[in-house]
């Protein structure tokens, strides 16, 4: 499985599926959005050792997900980088949703959306072929 980078920092990753908590945990990984249907089972559930945040959405329907839910996720992992935390976002196949709540982490960090889509398609060939997610960070609602 292969994380890719999209900070400078080496806190912020996107990826597809987990299936081996060994293969990123040499990452050091404490922080871990799932965007795919289905619980991760190779989760660390040691007291205090990995955050995990589970909010399943598709990127195939005609609408957005819960916008204020995601800037909620994406405020938290813009808090969690900023405090040294390593953060991984991820889907089915790391490209649409995971690269969306990774797009919106990197605004949050002050970072314009346009800028963040360029990063994301950068560092992950292929990011972001859903048009909407893309929009969406490129504009978001109320100057966000």
């Amino acid at each position: 499985m292969e994380l890719f980078q999209v900070d400078d920092d080496g806190r912020l990753f996107i990826s597809p599926a987990i299936e081996d908590w060994n293969s990123i945990a040499t990452y050091r990984i404490d922080t871990v959005i799932d965007l795919e249907g289905g619980l991760d089972t190779c989760i660390p559930t040691l007291a205090n050792s990995c955050l995990y945040i589970y909010f399943p959405i598709d990127d195939d329907d005609e609408q957005l997900p819960n916008v204020s839910t995601l800037q909620a996720i994406a405020r938290l992992g813009a808090s969690l980088v900023r405090d040294g935390h390593r953060v991984l976002s991820h889907c089915g196949m790391g490209y649409n949703r995971s690269a969306l709540v990774a797009g919106l982490i990197l605004m949050e960090l002050g970072m314009s959306g346009a800028d963040a889509v360029a990063r994301l398609r950068e560092r992950r060939p292929g990011a972001l072929f859903n048009d909407r997610f893309a929009a969406f960070l490129e504009a978001p609602p109320n100057g966000s």
